[in-house]
């Protein structure tokens, strides 16, 4: 079965043009948290060790002061805070301006890159969907059109449904195939119609048919016991031409009464 197109949207790209602005308004002290979570999106162990150190030149930050507060400050002392400090506001807010860069670099890479089959599994990426090869009709270009997509999937539902009401009729009759005019039906079918079943104004929904032939068909349905195939309705209902029998055959199915 293809993947419901409701659930596979063509990912987003991330936002990260405000990821600097962090590290700049704290004065460096959340330039460790911007710096992994940059790291852990590129899945790059030298920016995560990157994060490490500034955390611990934090901590440095934090013994100098305490020193200074003690009235044991030096002239190397007070240069190695203010290092250590523009290191961890200035270098920090630079690190992760070039890291939100990367990131939204390496989105764009991997979303329009292609796998060709038996390559292995594709690199990892947060918000992304791969495939191990070629991805189906509908997804391979990040501009389908979701209403060509969602119909495309109701049509392979359809032919999922109808392979399970030839090969398990009994489960397809507890799932209900074609009879959208039972209540509490949960399985999605795609649209199927059972002609031998469903009330006329169902049939004028579904299969946007006028009335008059929506009632034609209860009418001769009931008179020969039900319909075994789309030809039948043809035959037997005035108002069917094959050419207008083509728009919907692919909605009909035919559970015997």
């Amino acid at each position: 079965m293809q993947p419901d197109p409701r659930w596979q949207r063509p990912p987003v790209p991330p936002v990260t043009g405000w990821w600097f602005l962090v590290p700049l308004f704290t004065c460096g002290f959340a330039t460790p948290l911007m710096v992994l979570i940059g790291g852990s999106r590129l899945r790059s162990r030298f920016h995560q060790i990157c994060a490490a150190g500034y955390l611990a030149l934090i901590f440095v930050l934090c013994g100098l002061a305490s020193v200074r507060d003690d009235g044991a400050e030096t002239g190397f002392l007070s240069g190695l805070y203010a290092f250590s400090y523009l290191t961890l506001w200035i270098g920090g807010t630079a690190h992760t301006a070039v890291l939100q860069t990367q990131v939204r670099n390496a989105f764009f890479r991997y979303a329009t890159q292609q796998y060709p089959p038996g390559a292995g599994p594709a690199p990892h990426h947060p918000g992304l969907t791969y495939y191990p090869q070629t991805p189906p009709a509908w997804h391979q270009s990040l501009r389908v059109d979701p209403a060509l997509a969602a119909a495309q999937w109701r049509a392979a539902r359809r032919e999922e449904a109808r392979q399970l009401q030839s090969s398990q009729p009994a489960l397809a009759s507890e799932l209900m195939i074609g009879r959208p005019d039972l209540p509490g039906r949960q399985y999605d079918d795609g649209g199927l119609i059972d002609v031998n079943h469903v009330p006329a104004d169902l049939m004028m929904r579904h299969l946007s048919i006028e009335r008059p032939l929506a009632e034609q068909i209860v009418a001769a349905r009931e008179l020969h016991n039900g319909f075994t195939a789309p030809e039948e309705l043809v035959v037997f209902c005035d108002g069917l031409t094959p050419n207008k029998l083509e728009l919907f055959r692919d909605r009909l199915i035919f559970i015997p009464r």
